[in-house]
């Protein structure tokens, strides 16, 4: 039994030993060497022993606080990169606003893409120019009737002072004859 717990404890501290530092190999070799043996047993004092034990615990408490160490590192980098992945994400939420609202244009209250603006414009103004186009014909079609009724008018005007003025005579004329009908009437009478 006291042999199995030997075994254990040799065992147990190779174990650590691996874990330890160079410093700490170097204790327990010296201390292998320092033994005395019984038949084919090595004695180790216990106040070695403690003491081994004490350095190795010592070590296992300062390895153990550097892990902790590492890991509070390792959970802050975790935090931090998350955090960075969330500030990442804000910004490309903000550029994509930028974006959007960049390529907006507002055009009478109402928004448009740049795309669909110009696309507007154009229509407006391909619209605009057949309307205009469109009023040009009218107006030089107008403009045509118009010229050719002021002609026509002007023209039946002079048709019409033409045939006034030979009414005018022709009544003249007959007022006249008429005149002279009575004048001979009153003539013969008298």
């Amino acid at each position: 039994m006291k042999n199995l717990s030997l075994t254990l404890c040799f065992v147990l501290l190779f174990a650590i030993s691996a874990f330890a530092q160079g410093t700490l190999q170097q204790k327990f070799d010296n201390m292998l060497e320092n033994t005395e043996s019984y038949e084919r047993y090595k004695v180790i004092p216990r106040t070695d022993l403690n003491a081994f034990w004490s350095e190795v615990t010592d070590t296992l408490n300062q390895k153990q606080r550097k892990i902790q160490q590492l890991q509070t590192e390792t959970q802050d980098a975790k935090a931090l990169a998350q955090q960075a992945r969330a500030q990442l994400s804000d910004v490309e939420a903000k550029l994509d606003e930028s974006l959007e609202l960049n390529d907006t244009i507002y055009f009478l209250g109402i928004p448009f893409s740049k795309v669909g603006y110009h696309i507007m414009v154009w229509v407006i103004i391909i619209a605009l120019a057949v309307l205009a186009v469109i009023a040009y014909f009218m107006f030089i079609r107008s403009n045509s009737v118009t010229s050719r009724t002021k002609r026509e008018f002007d023209s039946l005007q002079a048709e019409f002072e033409d045939h006034k003025t030979k009414a005018r005579e022709t009544q003249v004329k007959l007022k006249r004859e008429l005149q002279t009908a009575v004048n001979q009437l009153n003539e013969r009478r008298s």
